[in-house]
């Protein structure tokens, strides 16, 4: 086997679907392990798929953190205008968040972008056929058990036919469940997080690339809601607010004021258990139990939702009942919680295969000739509003314009 995709999600499939291996004589299978592929690019978006956002690929850097440097080369090379032009030749249409059509010229002023059906399951079908047309074969139901790296001086005799290249001995065994054995020139890790199990997403191949020697950062919930002590505001649930500042604090040390680890702005969304919303989803990939989270609402009393000014106003009383000035301006400035933790089921995963592992020009381990990672399986993870698909995409391309040469 030349080629061995491990992972059926939009990386995997994203990477299939401009690899046409079909036309140069390679082999390639994708290894999905659940019974269907694609399932959580099909919650995406709520189900309607944001496949990317509008703008200049310089403006997606910052989307991603301190990994956006890293992955620059693959972020400029492979960006959200081909992605566009890429769905438009393949018959999807792009629409805004508002359904209003799009064409790649007119990508710069937009924001969120989607399919113009507002169905994620039309761009999961247009990968499945776009790789099936590359050569591409598919088995679902193929648990990845493990991977180790095989000797260039093996004897290949022992290889099946079938898996067996004439012009580079095979150096990677994938072993599944199964109890079967395949080898490739070529494994590419699009396994995805830990926070969808039900999706395959479980992060079972980075435990497996982790006994192989390689730096994983601890994965973790990344754009989930934050819970916190004492939550008042459940009340308030489906509530949203604009324009509020939202700062994550370290634990205090001893005498020691505790440490501003991350500070955006945007909308919140309270719900009946905890905070939610945009910029709540985004900043909480650097919160962590015992934090300090403070919100500042940037407006007066009279200017926040009624049943919000009745809220804030019972949590100023004093024991004798009367409303304290001080409290209540100081809750407005900066109401502060303690963060108790992240809802594990986060839109995305923090962590994965370090970064320092990868070449970001080719998307290969450097230590591991013959492995890629690309996808949520890198530590890499960006912000809310199609950014994470973009990574999926410019990860997925910049390896199999590698794997092409």
């Amino acid at each position: 086997m030349d080629h061995i995709i491990i992972g059926g999600g939009a990386s995997g499939l994203m990477l299939a679907a401009q690899l046409d291996i079909k036309n140069t004589g390679s082999s390639g299978l994708i290894l999905e392990k659940t019974s269907r592929p694609g399932s959580k690019l099909l919650m995406s978006g709520g189900g309607r798929c944001n496949i990317t956002h509008g703008g200049r690929m310089k403006d997606f850097v910052s989307a991603y953190g301190d990994a956006g440097r890293r992955l620059r080369k693959c972020l400029y090379r492979h960006s959200n205008i081909e992605l566009a032009s890429w769905l438009e030749s393949h018959g999807i249409g792009l629409a805004d968040e508002h359904g209003r059509p799009l064409t790649c010229d007119a990508l710069s002023d937009a924001g969120r972008i989607f399919p113009a059906s507002m169905k994620a399951s039309d761009v999961l079908a247009c990968l499945l056929a776009a790789a099936r047309s590359n050569g591409w074969e598919l088995r679902t139901g193929s648990e990845v058990t493990g991977l180790s790296q095989i000797s260039h001086s093996v004897d290949r005799s022992d290889y099946g036919p079938e898996d067996r290249s004439d012009d580079a001995p095979c150096c990677w065994k994938v072993s599944l469940a199964s109890s079967e054995v395949l080898y490739a020139d070529n494994v590419i890790i699009a396994s995805g997080g830990v926070t969808f199990p039900e999706t395959g997403s479980d992060g079972s191949m980075l435990r497996i690339a982790e006994r192989l020697g390689i730096q994983i950062m601890p994965p973790r919930s990344a754009l989930a809601p934050v819970y916190v002590s004492g939550y008042p505001y459940g009340s308030l649930s489906g509530t949203s607010l604009d324009d509020v500042i939202v700062r994550v604090f370290s634990p205090a040390n001893g005498s020691a004021p505790g440490r501003k680890v991350s500070e955006m702005a945007g909308s919140i969304l309270f719900t009946h258990s905890g905070f939610s919303g945009p910029v709540i989803l985004n900043i909480s990939r650097y919160a962590e139990p015992g934090d300090r989270i403070e919100l500042s609402y940037g407006r007066s009393l009279e200017e926040l939702p009624r049943r919000m000014q009745r809220v804030i106003t019972d949590r100023a009383r004093g024991e004798s009942g009367d409303v304290r000035t001080s409290v209540l301006e100081s809750m407005l400035r900066s109401d502060s919680f303690t963060v108790t933790s992240i809802d594990a089921h986060g839109m995305v995963t923090a962590g994965g295969i370090s970064l320092d592992e990868i070449d970001a020009s080719s998307m290969q381990l450097r230590r591991y000739p013959g492995l890629y990672a690309i996808g949520e399986a890198i530590d890499a993870d960006g912000i809310t509003g199609g950014y994470n698909l973009q990574m999926c995409w410019s990860t997925a391309a910049t390896a199999a314009e590698t794997l092409f040469l």
